[in-house]
């Protein structure tokens, strides 16, 4: 089920990536894709499909609701926080979010994340606790992630390297050129 659910992530990923340019910048390419090269716009479809496949995960498999919801909000901050800094890493080392380094750190990440939530899942570990805070956790996750496109932090996780612009980059900025010529 989980090397289905890496699967999974990485076609929504690459499908996600290319919203918003599919849906012709409409609404939800915004939600959905990324609207830049910045790194919170490249993870976010991967965050977005990691926390579906939980989602389906609990529907199919009726494991302990609880339990699942602790590892899988874990597992998901945890998928954050190595995506975001792989990417600083590979920003100073000048790769850009569309270079294949910056693909294969999301695919090994994907899988390290993967494992430690199957690692904790079956753990002996008193995770039913947890559920109330982990729910708390996927509200305040689901809230950033849909208010940090339209209303980025003026930092470099959300500045689009080949323009240096945040968030949405308006339409007349790609027809500067034309204009200018």
């Amino acid at each position: 089920m989980e090397i289905g659910g890496i699967l999974f992530c990485s076609l929504y990923a690459i499908l996600a990536g290319k919203l918003y340019e599919l849906s012709g910048k409409g609404l939800i390419g915004v939600l959905f894709g990324s609207v830049n090269n910045s790194p919170w716009e490249c993870i976010k479809p991967l965050l977005l499909s990691y926390l579906l496949w939980g989602i389906l995960e609990a529907l199919s498999l009726q494991p302990s609701l609880h339990r699942l919801a602790a590892v899988k909000t874990s597992a998901l901050y945890l998928l954050t926080a190595t995506l975001l800094a792989g990417s600083l890493v590979l920003r100073l080392f000048g790769l850009e979010t569309d270079s294949a380094a910056f693909t294969a750190m999301c695919l090994i990440s994907l899988c390290i994340c993967t494992a430690v939530s199957l690692r904790l899942f079956y753990s002996e570990l008193e995770l039913k606790r947890f559920f109330a805070p982990c729910v708390f956790l996927l509200f305040l996750f689901l809230a950033c992630y849909f208010s940090l496109t339209p209303f980025p932090l003026k930092n470099i996780i959300f500045m689009d390297s080949k323009t240096g612009l945040y968030g949405l980059i308006p339409d007349y900025f790609d027809m500067g050129a034309y204009y200018l010529s």
